[in-house]
């Protein structure tokens, strides 16, 4: 069987644990050096329950975003059997019809389309603080409640389906979600995506990402971002405090993400995020936040306040991979080669 629904999480061996291939990501990033990969199957119980059991491969999760123009990812290994009832395996899916389904409207159809060539689109965001679960979570991983349908800690059960509504609580995945629709889809496309905010209601996706530079002091409902360059480091180790400098300005005021050496310290996954701050080529880092713009005590600056770092994605920026990588698409985009 070929897969048609877009994989969007598996069970990592070595965690004991459903991922989606963000949360991979932070995994991974969170082991101490020299790391090795895991290893991933199928989220379904069933197929890990074959004398071979189902593999499933995932892409480019060991590699930073911005080191690579593919985004991360998992698919189906077709080395290896699925189970019949597999939510991932699909012999007939009414998400590959072209045209329209019964009552589906033209702008039903198209969103429909455009969604499928995402390899996991978000539906549903919950952004309140995520959670850990009873007993905590590994390290490297959320403990938060992304659903794609089943249960998070033992996936989809035999015989169950997977929900439809694409739901996460992972601003990271979130972020994986909007950069790739952004890179991927047509202006047209992106603008069609939809997200529903948990106690808000549903808006475009594009609405939902703010830039620093139009954000308005004092909201707090949208993910902020922009670039920012790192000019302090507090304290030693991976609990170090770190202040961002952001290069857009807002009523003529520089703008600052600063975090505490305690707030780092508290932080589950401060590895991740120290490895992040600590890459010696990363010229500038990219900065999505669920955060409020709040003028400092002096009136002379802006702050860029996050109360829970989970709420705090940092992409590292190189210019000289950026320029590769846009290389890299350019030949892509006119046929020269497809991965």
């Amino acid at each position: 069987m070929s897969t048609r629904a877009p994989i969007t999480s598996a069970y990592c061996v070595e965690l004991g644990e459903i991922l989606s291939i963000a949360e991979a990501r932070r995994a991974f990033f969170s082991l101490p050096e020299p790391r090795s990969r895991f290893r991933f199957l199928c989220s379904n119980e069933t197929c890990r329950d074959l004398i071979t059991k189902a593999e499933i491969t995932a892409v480019n999760y060991d590699k930073q975003p911005n080191d690579t123009y593919r985004m991360a990812h998992f698919r189906e290994n077709p080395k290896y059997a699925h189970a019949p009832d597999c939510e991932w395996m699909i012999n007939e899916d009414a998400e590959e019809i072209d045209g329209k389904l019964p009552g589906e409207t033209e702008g039903d159809a198209f969103l429909r389309r455009a969604r499928r060539k995402l390899h996991d689109y978000i539906d549903i965001f919950d952004p309140t603080t995520e959670q850990p679960t009873q007993g905590g979570a590994p390290e490297g991983t959320d403990g938060g409640s992304d659903v794609t349908g089943g249960s998070r800690g033992q996936g989809i059960g035999r015989g169950e389906r997977m929900s439809r509504n694409h739901k996460t609580s992972s601003l990271e995945r979130l972020v994986e979600c909007y950069r790739q629709a952004k890179l991927e889809l047509s202006d047209e496309e992106f603008k069609a995506m939809k997200l529903k905010i948990v106690g808000e209601g549903e808006i475009p996706l594009s609405w939902y990402f703010k830039s620093i530079a139009y954000a308005k002091v004092g909201a707090s409902n949208r993910v902020i971002h922009g670039g920012a360059s790192l000019i302090g480091r507090y304290s030693k180790g991976e609990g170090a405090g770190f202040k961002l400098r952001f290069f857009d300005w807002r009523e003529e005021k520089p703008i600052f993400l600063y975090v505490s050496k305690e707030q780092m310290s508290e932080y589950r996954f401060r590895r991740y995020l120290d490895g992040i701050l600590r890459q010696e080529d990363a010229d500038y880092f990219r900065v999505f936040a669920l955060g409020e713009l709040t003028v400092s005590p002096t009136g002379k600056s802006i702050n860029l306040e996050v109360g829970d770092l989970k709420q705090l994605v940092l992409l590292p920026g190189h210019k000289q991979a950026a320029a590769n990588v846009a290389e890299t698409a350019s030949v892509e985009n006119n046929g020269v080669t497809k991965a």
